[in-house]
């Protein structure tokens, strides 16, 4: 089973992947980490396995004195602009892929209501009210009408472009 039929792909790149809780970050993360590695080495850090504090290890894992796996995806809800400055400053030349995924605050709640453990509606609000979006980011999906695996799908043949 192919992928990401015919598609060659870019080396050494970091997947970053923000959004407010509930937008399908890490639903789609892990499905795009699970294709790209039939192509290679694959490290997928998703804030809610870590524990505190969230950003610092983050963004340890692209410190200079750490190995790097080909693909680096970080799911998180960087919503905060100069968190994703601090990844591209981090990044050592390595292409970072920003992807935005957008919904509104009903479907994050609801969405967030479903899965367990939940985070607490207070919180989700909050990030939703300061979430910093991105001004140009690679790629921006309304995670209300597209599927995860069609957001996938797209994030793959972005980063096939970029090869």
């Amino acid at each position: 089973m192919e992928i990401w039929p015919g598609r060659f792909f870019l080396r050494s790149m970091i997947i970053l992947f923000c959004g407010i809780p509930g937008s399908g970050k890490t639903t789609i993360a892990k499905i795009v980490a699970e294709r790209l590695a039939t192509l290679g080495q694959v490290q997928l850090l998703s804030s809610g396995k870590l524990k505190p504090p969230v950003y610092r290890k983050l963004f340890r894992a692209l410190a200079p004195d750490e190995k790097r796996a080909e693909f680096v995806i970080l799911d998180a809800t960087f919503y905060k602009k100069e968190s994703r400055r601090q990844v591209r400053a981090l990044a050592r030349g390595e292409k970072v892929v920003t992807v935005y995924l957008d919904c509104s605050l009903e479907v994050a709640l609801q969405r967030n209501r479903a899965r367990q453990p939940n985070i607490s509606e207070r919180a989700v609000h909050i990030i939703f009210h300061q979430m910093e979006p991105p001004e140009n980011p690679s790629l921006r999906i309304d995670t209300a009408t597209t599927s995860a695996a069609d957001a996938a799908g797209k994030i793959g043949e972005f980063i096939q472009d970029q090869s």
